[in-house]
């Protein structure tokens, strides 16, 4: 055989780019490498009176009650409706929640029944009733606004004050004004809500997120998200006081009538109570996991260690044993919200729909290299040999070449995808191109990187996300619409059902692109496949059995 004419026929035999596949093993077994999460990034709290602690998960969209004495976790409210980053009761009993990506304000009354009461307030936070029933929200981060809401939803929304610098997380003191901190301030306001004025009542901190009062009305306990600080300050002379270290991706609190603090982390995904008389800090609800969603797994890397995308976290966990053994937490770092992840020869590549934007890392060290802002509902991204970077932007259905230049210059190589979510190279062929996956149209996509030119893989799938390549060249994909993993043959379109009845594919949410959540898949080269579950914020394995 001519040598050309071998080599060809080698390179579709390792990469599947013209031939069949040999057939797939028969059965793979699953198993657990991280266990779940009731939570998907926990967040604002409110105490109940009846020994339960309501607390809110925005990418989960759920609202929970647990149980204190049993730590105990139900759910009170399921998605795509209870999308909350913050949640208070009101005089009546109702269940009040803010959505963040929505821009709806909730409410669920004591019959169960739920409904909107605002709209059109992205970026919608923190909220809070006043002692005569007069209820208040922020917004915070899309937007940055303090508005008075009709709790009934029959009266229009009053705006209070405009651009305070992201009043977070309030409560009411004894004077009928609003404490709170102004994050971009580093400080803890006091602010007339019938005026609008703002007084500064303690400043000197990192990231103040949120505040509530002591059984006295004397004191706020504060938590510094970047520090990972519990802080205690006198209102009357703003002097503070560190009651307890905690890990850094501190959210909100929630103070008990026996000064009980409850302290979210969105990072660790836990609940932890801090006793402030003598510092000591025990955990209500623990995790291992925040959001997991992308990952990769490098092809050389015999002990299959996983890069996650954990949204809140960077981590690296070992695929046969479970371990993490490093988490760059968001907040405290540079690093924005990870929700894809893809592996260069040198470096990593982050690319986050939530803070819109693609982060490039130095794979050694970890450090951040480049970050390049990306409003268009950025999803996958991976770096080309040459050092381009091609990002899928799921909203606008292109795929981008961004340059090394700064600021970053863009072509467009594709356009007329639908939903372009995950994507995986392939370089080695004699026509270089990617394999898309198009959310919206249920389409495996290759497109050639000389042209833009597409071919269509692959037809019939709902909702594919994920995507990764087998070391015999087959594609692996998370078909989210069907909740399954299936392998599909790049020259025939052939899909094998790997497996079914996952946890996978949370619903899409208002003000985030197609997508969503990704639901991440890799391959190590030993053929076993990796698979994240938003569902259950757990990293699954599936192992051929011979």
């Amino acid at each position: 055989m001519h040598r050309f004419a071998y080599k060809s026929l080698l390179t579709s035999l390792l990469l599947g780019s013209s031939l069949s596949l040999a057939a797939p093993p028969p059965a793979y077994r699953q198993e657990v490498v991280v266990a779940g999460s009731p939570f998907q990034g926990v967040h604002g709290m409110a105490l109940d009176g009846k020994g339960h602690l309501l607390a809110s998960n925005l990418l989960g969209q759920t609202v929970h009650s647990i149980d204190l004495s049993s730590g105990a976790v139900s759910t009170l409210v399921g998605p795509p409706l209870g999308g909350a980053d913050d949640v208070a009761l009101g005089p009546d009993g109702s269940i009040y929640w803010t959505g963040y990506f929505s821009g709806k304000l909730m409410k669920r009354t004591p019959d169960g029944k739920t409904r909107a009461i605002a709209k059109d307030l992205p970026g919608l936070n923190s909220l809070a009733f006043r002692r005569d029933g007069r209820f208040y929200v922020t917004q915070l981060g899309r937007a940055d606004a303090l508005w008075e809401v009709d709790p009934n939803g029959k009266k229009p929304s009053r705006q209070v004050i405009s651009k305070p610098g992201f009043l977070n997380g309030f409560e009411f003191g004894p004077d009928d004004k609003l404490y709170g901190p102004i994050l971009l301030k580093g400080q803890i306001a006091r602010v007339d809500v019938d005026t609008g004025s703002i007084e500064t009542v303690a400043e000197g901190f990192a990231m103040p997120v949120a505040v509530n009062f002591d059984s006295s009305r004397e004191n706020l306990f504060v938590v510094d998200s970047a520090k990972g600080e519990l802080v205690r300050v006198r209102v009357a002379t703003g002097d503070k006081q560190v009651v307890a270290k905690l890990p850094t991706g501190l959210d909100n609190l929630a103070v008990g009538p026996d000064d009980q603090v409850y302290v979210s982390n969105m990072v660790d995904n836990d609940i932890r109570v801090v006793n402030p008389a003598d510092g000591s800090v025990r955990q209500l609800v623990e995790a291992r996991l925040s959001v997991p969603s992308g990952i990769a797994v490098a092809p050389e890397d015999e002990d299959e260690q996983l890069y996650v995308a954990d949204v809140y976290a960077f981590r690296r966990v070992g695929g046969r044993d479970g371990k993490i053994t490093q988490t760059t937490r968001t907040l405290s770092t540079r690093m924005t919200f990870p929700m894809n992840v893809s592996l260069g020869a040198k470096h990593v590549v982050l690319s986050s729909a939530y803070l819109a934007s693609v982060q490039v890392l130095d794979r050694a060290t970890g450090d951040i290299l480049r970050t390049i802002p990306n409003t268009n509902g950025v999803q996958g991204a991976l770096e080309l040999p040459d050092g381009t970077l091609l990002v899928a932007e799921a909203t606008t259905g292109r795929l981008v070449k961004v340059d090394g230049a700064e600021p970053a210059g863009t072509t467009v190589l594709a356009e007329g995808l639908k939903g372009p979510v995950g994507l995986v190279a392939d370089t080695e062929a004699e026509e270089p191109g990617v394999y898309v996956t198009e959310v919206r149209s249920g389409n495996v996509t290759r497109v050639r990187l000389s042209d833009g030119a597409r071919r269509t893989v692959a037809k019939g799938l709902k909702a594919p996300e994920g995507i990764a390549r087998h070391p015999d060249g087959g594609l692996i994909v998370a078909e989210v619409g069907r909740k399954q993993l299936v392998r599909i043959d790049p020259a025939t379109g052939r899909s094998t059902v790997i497996a079914k009845g996952l946890r996978i594919g949370l619903p899409e949410s208002e003000g985030l692109p197609p997508g969503y959540i990704p639901t991440g898949v890799a391959v190590g080269r030993s053929g076993t496949i990796y698979l994240t579950s938003d569902m259950e914020s757990a990293l699954y394995r599936f192992v051929p059995v011979p």
